[in-house]
């Protein structure tokens, strides 16, 4: 279905002498004053609002625009959601569109949701709690044990932002056996609580270090436990994270279907999550929708994504989220809008975000920027500027070859790919020598 134009924004721009890029110059400066920090419209976003591809701006753009044209309201400038339309379609579980697929997913969905609702006496991830608690572990736990569970995810969190999942898998594991023998002591129910919740914290990182790793039948089943104690917590939005990751997961292993069921069971009652939540959320529901060859899908995704991010509180936000901050946006979405990119579509989304990503990221989430910087080598190579892609390529070879992370070995073999589609531009045959040197090092 294509879409409707916006004639009464491109009426309102023509009302008050502005080209696209003349708007948005204007637009970017009220969000700064209204703000403090500035907008990143451009002629071609204000484009699309124009053509319709985006009928919802971010609150902030919304508002700056209406100033700068002088509307009274969103409806004068042709703004309309069309969030609540679409989530009465996603409830709606008699709505089936696409024939075996959508039924395999649907049957998916059911079976997951039976894993998940409850962990009986019995279960594979029950009896691993068990055999877990049989150690020496203390007769009474406390608020002292929780901390001492949420030193360790703050301390393995951060080493595997900084090398890389491979590079503490042996001793998280412990750490992972110690917390789990705490949950069949006594305990205070309120105690009791946040040590599931802390322990389920704790496995989801150590499940995402073990797919960062490459290990993926560990991950599953760290991922596993750690659903399994979010339910115990009745946790919604741990629950979210860790089936957010097991999305990334089935992506990544090539089975965006699979990732498309378990993110949009993760966005059920979304309700309950912050506006940085529900962020995450739909960036990781872009990534899926990209690679089901969803482009313009996935592109909203972004948009809902962003809009989401501008009404965040930090202050709300539970403790497994606070990595997630503007850096990180930008990453996730400039990443998810990369398999559209390079189908010609969105190309500067795409480079716009990866490249923001790349200037936000700190010292430490190295990983994160050399994810973002073998995008943007990709991109580059592929459907940009190749000699702007060389200096991202060696940017990307410079931060990926230290880390142990089979994603970044695998984006480092990506690069090298695109490099090859210019064996006679200067630098390139050198360049992709040394990428095969550094692939050869990590794999031995």
């Amino acid at each position: 279905m294509s879409a409707e134009p916006n004639r009464r924004l491109a009426a309102a721009r023509g009302a008050v002498g502005l080209t696209q890029e003349g708007l948005a110059e204007l637009a970017n400066a009220q969000v700064e004053r209204n703000t403090g920090t500035p907008g990143a419209m451009d002629a071609d976003y204000i484009s699309k609002l124009e053509r319709g591809l985006h009928t919802w701006p971010n609150k902030h753009y919304r508002r700056a625009l209406r100033e700068v044209t002088g509307a009274s309201t969103d409806i004068d400038l042709g703004f309309y959601s069309t969030r609540n339309k679409a989530a009465t379609v996603a409830r709606d579980p008699s709505v089936v569109t696409q024939g075996s697929d959508d039924v395999r997913r649907q049957a998916f969905l059911r079976a997951l949701t039976a894993t998940v609702a409850g962990v009986a006496a019995g279960s594979p991830v029950a009896e691993a709690v068990g055999r877990a608690a049989t150690g020496d572990a203390p007769a009474r736990v406390g608020a002292t044990d929780v901390r001492q569970v949420d030193h360790a995810i703050t301390l393995f969190g951060e080493w595997q932002d900084l090398y890389g999942g491979g590079v503490c898998r042996d001793a998280l594991a412990g750490q992972v056996r110690w917390a789990t023998q705490l949950l069949n002591a006594r305990a205070t129910d309120q105690v009791r609580n946040d040590l599931h919740r802390s322990v389920g914290f704790l496995a989801d990182v150590a499940g995402w270090g073990a797919f960062d790793a490459g290990h993926h039948d560990t991950a599953r089943q760290y991922f596993r436990l750690a659903l399994h104690c979010a339910e115990q917590a009745g946790d919604w939005g741990l629950r979210a994270n860790v089936l957010s990751d097991m999305a990334r997961q089935e992506v990544y292993l090539g089975r965006p279907d699979d990732g498309l069921s378990l993110i949009e069971l993760a966005q059920v009652r979304q309700d309950r999550q912050t506006p940085t939540v529900r962020a995450m959320l739909s960036t990781v529901r872009a990534r899926t929708l990209a690679k089901v060859n969803r482009g313009e899908d996935c592109y909203a995704a972004v948009l809902t994504a962003e809009d989401h991010f501008s009404s965040q509180k930090p202050s709300e936000d539970p403790p497994w989220i606070t990595y997630f901050n503007a850096a990180d946006l930008a990453g996730d979405t400039g990443h998810a809008l990369l398999d559209v990119a390079l189908a010609g579509r969105h190309v500067d989304d795409a480079r716009r975000r990866l490249r923001q990503s790349v200037a936000g990221y700190s010292a430490a989430q190295a990983r994160a920027r050399a994810f973002s910087l073998g995008k943007l080598a990709v991109l580059e190579l592929t459907v940009g500027d190749a000699g702007q892609g060389i200096a991202y390529a060696e940017q990307a070879l410079d931060a990926g070859a230290p880390l142990k992370s089979r994603r970044a070995h695998d984006d480092l073999v990506e690069v090298r790919k695109a490099l090859g589609r210019h064996p006679n531009l200067p630098g390139a045959s050198d360049l992709r020598s040394r990428f095969t040197e550094a692939i050869s090092a990590w794999a031995a």
